[in-house]
């Protein structure tokens, strides 16, 4: 049988070619750009216009949801025209006549299936005294009408038809290929050479090459490699860096230079005639800048540093295009505060190992302080109560100056008695304090519960020296605003008790410090504390639920201490004994490793999605998420025990393992586990974990296990079939015996 292949003559094989493929196309990629209906984003942006109606992300966000929705996108109309010219597809491939029809010798004949012979000759004849050649027929449909009629009555014919399609017998196999034959032909090579060249020999490569220059030159946070290197030079110079000297580091970064990156404004002679005079306003801010560092003293460092310090001291920037310059490096500075985290990670392990210089406990911290400086635009001297909205230095010295409660923070304020809040902030308008209060009772308060097991022991609790430990960190996030609820109510007793001891000690209360010291000599040791703790706790007449917590965390502490030590005698009595292990101990260790291997699985599914609660941020540029750091460090030794990981999806509740060896002497060793906002001031936790380390257990060189005997290695054979295992030594001894 031979084979002839077809070209697509009148291009009806090359449109359905065009259409399939199209079709491949342009289905996915509509779900993917067609642009996001308004409505759920103008949802969500009504129901945070209360509270940040008045930030900038806010309102760019928002006219530019106006601007989607006054005119329809290119996105959008692109994809439009590209539907219209798929339909447009679809309806000319509608259209193509089928050329290959199945021969059928009944329908040349006009007769029935069931037609008999009698009638197929009597048809035959009639039709061929209608078109015979010689009485002025078509000479081609005589020979279709003859075909037919041998198909019908000959046998050999009959069964050609039957196997093949065909009267004929076998026919040649044609391949229709869908590229037209003007493609193939020699005139037009040239043509369609010169194509395929410059497809995939010129703009392919071209292509490939800009990405990749591209993606060599940014780290994995979309930060620049040579920043990277940067860091770790500073970092590994200054082992102790201040507050001061790493915002020198984050303004050196290289995403602020022209000549690194394309996006920077390149700069104008405005600049020099601005930026002297935003340089000396901060020098009557007490912030003076002189470094001789290469390439802290580069234009570009200076530059990025004094609209930092601007924006931290809150001063207003005259000019617009300076104000889109600071907009661009606040964006650029969570991104950069992360890769430094990570680098002072990097560096702890390097020391370890003699390769690097140890960095302080403290670079970390103050390194983690200037990403919630920025998005609050508040330096870090600063009362933490400037964050919320109407608030200023005289509303700070209000709070500090009150009878009733010295107001030091968030949580304190919050904690306030409705009207001794309100006649302290007085001077505050009614529409004013009613914002305020409601971002105050937004802002987060995570409650951290704490546990430590060796995962990898068979006493989960026990824990010896270099066995690597695992602290659960289970963190529920709740707001301020549910503090005065959680607020233990005292009885009418003890209220009027210490109403009369607070109006007896308001006199003490107005003297001074060196005052206070000698009228604390005189007076009872124990009533001291009473009147005292009375004043803190109860301003609102109410005590705060926290101080009792307190109570019973060193309640517990103490608890549990008793609780190892007769865990420890009780293991000892149990190791004389050879008792075996109490089955439902085992069992509650086996949920216990269960719910950890699941709550694995749910983390990595949901470390996707990072939106967790919008940030209140009014000076910051872009819409901002809840994140938090969390690690393990040593405070006495100025040492960190576990590398930062930033939990990006605390909604309400979340648990996040950290693990690090213990250490290698025994003892008992106290330490702390952090958990530091990345958007908040004063909204850090942390929590004292106390570790009782035993020394290592020895090896057992004779355990039961490797104790075989000869008689059992005799009897391998029968073990191993009991097993449903056999060895073909085994085997051949029970042979020969």
């Amino acid at each position: 049988m031979s084979q002839q292949f077809a070209y697509d003559e009148k291009g009806s094989t090359f449109l359905y070619f065009i259409l399939s493929f199209f079709a491949m196309l342009l289905i996915p990629l509509t779900y993917l750009f067609w642009p996001k209906g308004v409505k759920d984003e103008e949802k969500r942006l009504r129901t945070l216009c209360p509270i940040h109606g008045k930030s900038k992300w806010y309102k760019k966000v928002q006219e530019a949801l106006r601007r989607k929705k006054s005119k329809p996108s290119f996105r959008k109309w692109l994809i439009v025209f590209a539907w219209v010219g798929f339909l447009v597809l679809v309806y000319k491939v509608s259209n193509i006549e089928n050329d290959h029809v199945e021969y059928d010798p009944y329908e040349v004949l006009g007769i029935d299936r069931d037609a008999d012979k009698v009638e197929i000759k009597k048809r035959y004849r009639q039709l061929s005294l209608e078109n015979h050649p010689d009485k002025g027929g078509d000479s081609d449909t005589f020979m279709k009408i003859r075909k037919a009629y041998e198909s019908l009555t000959d046998e050999e014919t009959m069964q050609n038809w039957k196997e093949y399609g065909n009267p004929d017998g076998p026919q040649a196999m044609e391949f229709g290929i869908a590229l037209p034959k003007w493609i193939v032909e020699s005139k037009n090579s040239i043509f369609v050479l010169g194509i395929y060249m410059a497809l995939f020999m010129v703009i392919m490569p071209i292509i490939v090459g800009v990405w990749w220059n591209r993606s060599i030159k940014y780290s994995k946070e979309q930060v620049l490699l040579n920043t990277t290197q940067l860091y770790y030079y500073f970092l590994n110079k200054t082992p102790n860096l201040n507050l001061k000297r790493a915002i020198m580091v984050i303004s050196a970064s290289f995403e602020f230079s022209r000549e690194h990156n394309s996006k920077v404004r390149a700069p104008t002679p405005a600049d020099n005639e601005e930026l002297p005079d935003l340089l000396h306003r901060l020098e009557s801010c007490s912030i003076t800048d002189n470094p001789k560092e290469r390439p802290m003293n580069f234009p570009y460092s200076v530059k990025a540093r004094i609209l930092i310090y601007c924006h931290l001291c809150r001063l207003d920037i005259p000019s617009t295009m300076l104000e889109e310059d600071l907009e661009f490096i606040l964006c650029k500075v969570p991104l950069l505060v992360q890769e430094m985290v990570g680098c002072l990670s990097q560096l702890t392990v390097m020391a370890h190992w003699n390769k690097a210089s140890m960095p302080r406990l403290e670079s970390l911290e103050n390194v983690m302080k200037i990403c919630p400086m920025m998005v609050q635009g508040l330096r870090e001297t600063k009362s933490p109560l400037l964050q919320l909205p109407y608030f200023n230095d005289d509303f700070v010295k209000y709070c500090h100056m009150s009878k009733k409660r010295f107001v030091r923070n968030l949580r304190g304020l919050a904690q306030l008695r409705e009207s001794d809040r309100r006649q302290m902030l007085r001077r505050m308008g009614d529409e004013e304090y009613d914002t305020m209060i409601s971002v105050l009772k937004k802002y987060p308060d995570v409650e951290l519960h704490v546990t430590t097991q060796v995962m990898d022991d068979e006493d989960l609790n026990v824990i010896t020296a270099g066995a690597i430990v695992t602290v659960t960190l289970s963190m529920s996030r709740k707001e301020l605003g549910d503090l005065q609820e959680e607020e233990v109510e005292l009885p009418v007793e003890t209220l009027a008790t210490l109403d009369d001891e607070e109006g007896a000690g308001e006199k003490p209360n107005k003297l001074k410090v060196w005052e206070k010291q000698s009228k604390k000599k005189k007076n009872v040791k124990k009533k001291k504390p009473t009147k005292a703790g009375a004043k803190k706790t109860l301003g609102a007449k109410k005590v705060d639920k926290s101080k009792f917590d307190e109570a019973e965390v060193s309640s517990e502490g103490q608890a549990a201490k008793s609780n190892e030590s007769g865990d420890s005698d009780s293991d000892d009595s149990d190791t004389d004994s050879d008792s075996p292990r109490d089955d439902e101990t085992e069992e509650k260790e086996w949920q216990a490793m269960q719910a950890t291997f699941k709550r694995k699985s749910k983390t990595s599914l949901t470390m996707s999605d990072k939106r967790t609660h919008t940030v209140y941020a009014p000076n910051f540029p872009v819409e901002k998420q809840e994140w938090w750091w969390v690690y393990v460090c040593d405070r006495k030794r100025h040492l960190l025990l576990t590398s930062p990981v930033m939990v990006c999806n605390l909604r309400e509740n979340e648990e996040i393992e950290l693990k690090f060896p213990a250490p290698q002497k025994p003892g008992r060793y106290t330490y702390q586990v952090w958990l530091r906002s990345d958007s908040y001031l004063d909204c850090d936790q942390k929590q004292d974990i106390k570790l009782d380390v035993k020394e290592a257990k020895p090896l057992e060189e004779e355990h039961p296990q490797w104790n075989i005997s000869d008689n059992e290695n005799n009897d391998g054979g029968n073990e191993s079939e009991d097993e449903g295992i056999s060895s073909e030594e085994n085997s051949l001894s029970d042979v020969d015996n």
